[in-house]
């Protein structure tokens, strides 16, 4: 689990924005300090010393109270392309 950074505000369609200290991989788990699951990256924008990263939310939690929380990535090892075969 590592720190992305500070939720900055909340667009019109429902996503955080989070200022972030490093760029995630798209659809790595965002958390929150006690490792319950707010949502996943949706896209990795701004620029690259310091990105803004869209977080598509997931679960019933409360959009404003989110503002100002820091929140974790924890990656996904699986990005879904499935088992590549080696050879014919």
């Amino acid at each position: 689990m590592r720190l992305l950074g500070e939720v900055q505000e909340v667009s019109f369609d429902g996503r955080l924005i989070v200022r972030g200290s490093f760029a995630p991989r798209p659809r790595d788990a965002v958390m929150d300090n006690r490792r319950r699951p707010i949502g996943r990256v949706a896209r990795v924008f701004g620029p690259v010393a310091a990105p803004y990263v869209s977080v598509e939310v997931t679960g019933d939690k409360s959009l404003l109270s989110a503002m100002g929380m820091q929140v974790y990535v924890e990656g996904v090892d699986d990005l879904g392309k499935g088992d590549k075969r080696r050879g014919r």
